[in-house]
This record gives C-alpha cells, structure tokens and sequence, in this order.
C-alpha cells in the first residue's frame, strides 16, 4: 500500500544518479523545516497588509455571514448564500477567538486567513513531498504559488470559501498517500462543506481506495465512504434541528442545479477562454509558471499511464495512489468549463500548479543526472542535483521583493473606509433598519444586520426568489417597504432581473448620501 511504498529518493541507491549523497537527501522532513514553511508563508502574506485592505467583494459576503452566526443567526434561513456553510462557521470561530484576545472581528478574520495561507502551504510542501520524493521540490511547489501579487492579496482580505476548500482537499490528497482512508474521506467532506466542487476529493479518495472502483473487499472505500459520512451527518443534523434544513437544501443544491449553474454555463470555448485570461492576469510576468506547470502534469500523466500499461495488474500498483494528484485538477477544470469562472476560482488551481511545476524540474534534475555520458563527471552531477535549489532561489527572489514592494493606494484603506462610513452609521439609530444589496461591507463595517437574508439577488436569484411568492418579486418589494428600512444600498445588479424595480423604489423614497466608497449606491430614507 502507498505507506508500504514511499520511499525518498534518498534510498534509491540503485536508481541512476540518485545516492544517499544525493543533494536531496540533505533535507531532513523535521517539524521545524515545517515550521519554517510556515513562517516564511505567513511572513509574506503580511508584507500583503492584511489589516489594511479595504473590505468589499466577495470577502465581506461571507464576512458578513461569518458576523450573522456570530450573532446568533442560521445561514440560508437568515441570510442565504448559494455555497456550502464551512467557511462561515471557521470565520465565525475566528471572530470567537479574536474576541478572547481583544481583536475585533475583521481583523480576527484576516489574521485567522494569514494563518490558513501559511497552511496551504505547508500542506502543498507536505503532500509535494509525498508524491513526489523530494524535500527540495516540496520547497518549491510551496513557493511557485506565492509568486503571484493578486493571490496572495486574495487568500488575506477576508473570508473566501475556496481556501478552505483547497486546505481540507490536500488534507486528504496527504492522507491517500499515507493510506489513511478514513481521514481522507472525513477532510474530503470538510472540503466540500465549504465549497460543493470539494466533493471531488471524496470521489478521488473513493476511486483510488477501490482502485477505479474494482476492488471493494478490503474495506478502504468503505472507509473513505464511512469518514465523509461524519462531518455530513453532524452538519445535516444541525441545520435540521434548528429548522433551516430545507433552505441549506434549497440553496446550496436546489437553486445551483436549476438557476446557477444554468445561468453561468456560456459555453465550453467561453468559460475555457475566460480562465485561461484571468490566470494571465493574476500571474502576470510569472505566467511561464503556469506552461511549465502544464508541461509538468503532462509528464506525470504519462508516467502513470505507462506505469499501468507495462503491468500485469496495473491497478494493484503500489503506486496506484498518485493518480490522486491528476484527478483532482482535471475535474475541476471539467467544473469550469459548466460553471464561468470568477477570479478566486483560480484559487484551488494554485497548489497544484506549484506542484507540477516543481516535478517538472525534479525530473530534469533526475534525468541529468542518470545521463550514462555525462553521470561520471562530477561537476555536471552537482550541477543537476543544484538545480532545484537554483530554481527554489529564482523563485523565492521575486516573491520577497514583490511583497515588500506592495503599496496600497493613498486613501484606499481600510482605516479610510471605515471613516467614511460613519457617514451612514451618523443617520442611523440604534433602532433603525438597514438593507444593503451587493455591498455587504456597509454591513460587515457598522455590524449590523440585514433587513431581511436577500443579500445578493443576481444571477436568477430574484426570480428564484419570486417564485414563492403569490404577487412575484412586487410582494417582496412591499415586504421590505413596509419595514421602512432608513438606509438602503443597492449596487451589484448587473444580473438582477428585477434591477429597474429597486431603483425606482429608491428613487421614489430615498434621496443618495454622497459617499466615496461603496460604489456611491448608499440611499437615506426621505423625510416626508
């Protein structure tokens, strides 16, 4: 089985140009080089200045449903959200946490975020090194992925599902390796809870347990099938017992499968092309990554497949268990091409760029190595064992002088944000009610409730909304008049159906406050 197995390539003495002298060998897998990715990982998220960027976007959707659960609130019955709950209820725990210390909540949240970058990275490193053998292309899996500026301020502004996500799915990338099929399948689901695709890992973890679902006797992917069944079991039961069990139903499945997802598909050409430019923006000059990284998983596919046809039981290999690192990124991608892609989608793609990228040149340095010509000559040898670490160097340069050279712009703060926002928590009373469609950092900010859960009504949303109600989406619009909110924000309704309707609501009852951040949507209930 793969703990049976796995092997460094420290004690392959009979593999070509691969000693126990090896330049590889020299890195002991010791908790304090794991530390030291950690640090190193935190350190640079940082340099990033989380505690100064501004809140909006996505981040302060689920921040603000992070501040719900705090407050006592049930996501999908009180406010609704078409992802998996997890993410809301770690960032609330985050808000616990930073309370205890005197932190308050946004702050918590990004400091928690820090800690959770520095542990994808750590994990990337681990399950590298698991796979592939190597301690110096473990370093420098962890490292291609941090090259990126716009990751980076990614995975540290606030609440985001997809890290995570990622996070529990290497979890159990790591735990397949080392034949731990019950564990994979628990953090499989944990992925899951968090963000739906996660699900992928608990099918990965099935399919190599059963090797491709033809052997079930010895009871692994029951196991997988067992361990997943927990966290699913205890998250099913709670939002049962405290009532929102058909609305985590009806959100999270029911609305993505009927309106979401149809909505979102444009086409396989569409979403493919529309990764492909948003990867390119994001890595920028670093985007050669990205080709050598594709170059990597080509290689390691063949080298699978190969290893399966010259056998005569292939799927009993004892290295069966590395089809576990090209099923992952091959269904998401498939995901994808169904579902258009947004920018934090590139998020759970990042890991696994780092590693591929980094078995490339591991096999590099390997086949230099084994080179009959040239292996007798020393200075050639030390030259492909040094190259990784000349790559990890190359790598590690641009990502410590990009985060030290990051500059947030002059006034775009969080600090500023929040000043300008006591404009709007100036006209409100302790009493009075608020509705913010779209720029839930008015909410997360001021940390105040919502009107009612209907924070974002794009993408089919409001007419999926509508439908339950006999007079459509004019019921729903009467329902909020008649609780008279004093300060409404309306932005973020390029895909509302029903946008026309708001604005002629606030049109008709609010006069705008002049407010420099949240998109100058901010309204004030006139006096009449």
């Amino acid at each position: 089985m793969p703990n049976e197995t796995q092997i460094d390539d420290t004690t392959k003495e009979n593999e070509p140009g691969l000693s126990r002298r090896f330049w590889l060998s020299r890195f002991g897998s010791k908790p304090a080089l794991l530390v030291l990715v950690f640090v190193f990982a935190a350190t640079v998220m940082l340099m990033y200045r989380p505690f100064s960027q501004m809140e909006g976007g996505d981040d302060a959707i689920w921040d603000y449903i992070s501040q719900s659960i705090v407050r006592g609130q049930v996501p999908y019955r009180d406010v609704i959200e078409n992802k998996a709950p997890g993410a809301g209820y770690l960032s609330a725990l985050m808000i616990e946490v930073g309370k205890l210390a005197g932190v308050r909540d946004v702050p918590a949240i990004r400091a928690g975020y820090v800690c959770l970058a520095g542990l994808l990275c750590v994990l990337t490193y681990l399950v590298a090194e698991a796979y592939f053998h190597s301690r110096l292309a473990a370093i420098l899996a962890f490292l291609v992925p941090l090259l990126s500026t716009d990751f980076a301020v990614m995975l540290i502004s606030g609440t985001r599902p997809k890290l995570p996500m990622i996070v529990f799915g290497l979890c159990a990338l790591l735990l397949i390796a080392k034949d731990k099929p019950f564990w994979a399948g628990f953090c499989s689901m944990l992925s899951c809870l968090c963000w739906q695709p996660g699900l992928l890992f608990t099918g990965t973890a099935v399919l190599i347990f059963s090797k491709y679902l033809l052997s079930w006797r010895d009871g692994r992917a029951l196991k997988v099938l067992a361990g997943a069944s927990v966290p699913l079991i205890v998250t099913v039961a709670y939002f049962y017992w405290v009532g929102a069990l058909g609305e985590l139903w009806k959100a999270t499945i029911d609305y993505n499968v009927k309106v979401y997802m149809p909505e979102g598909n444009l086409g396989a050409a569409v979403a493919v092309a529309r990764l492909w430019h948003l990867m390119k923006e994001v890595m920028g000059t670093s985007i050669i990554w990205v080709k050598l990284s594709a170059l990597g998983f080509l290689v390691f596919g063949i080298k699978q497949v190969w290893s399966k046809l010259r056998g005569v039981d292939a799927f009993a290999a004892p290295e069966l268990f590395k089809d576990a690192l090209l099923i992952p990124p091959i269904v998401y991608l498939v995901f994808h091409v169904i579902s258009y892609p947004g920018e934090d989608d590139l998020i759970p793609l990042f890991p696994f760029i780092g590693l591929f990228a980094a078995f490339l040149f591991l096999e590099a340095a390997r086949f230099i190595a084994a080179v009959e010509v040239v292996r007798r000559k020393f200075p050639v040898v030390r030259f492909a064992e040094c190259l990784l670490v000349v790559l990890i160097v190359v790598a590690s340069v641009p990502v410590l002088r990009r985060a030290a050279a990051y500059r947030l712009e002059e006034g775009r703060t969080l600090a500023g944000q929040q000043r300008a926002f006591e404009a709007i928590s100036n006209v409100l009373g302790p009493n009075d009610k608020i509705y913010v469609h779209g720029t839930l950092e008015i909410l997360v900010l001021l940390n105040r409730p919502n009107l009612n859960p209907y924070i974002l009504l794009s993408r089919g949303t409001d007419e999926y909304v509508s439908r339950k109600l006999p007079g459509g989406f004019a019921d729903l619009l009467r329902e909020m008049e008649a609780e008279a909110p004093k300060v409404i924000s309306l932005s973020r309704l390029q895909q509302v159906l029903h946008k026309d309707e708001l604005l002629q609501w606030a049109a008709e009852r609010y006069d705008k406050l002049p407010l420099e951040f949240a998109h100058d949507s901010v309204y004030v209930r006139r006096v009449e």
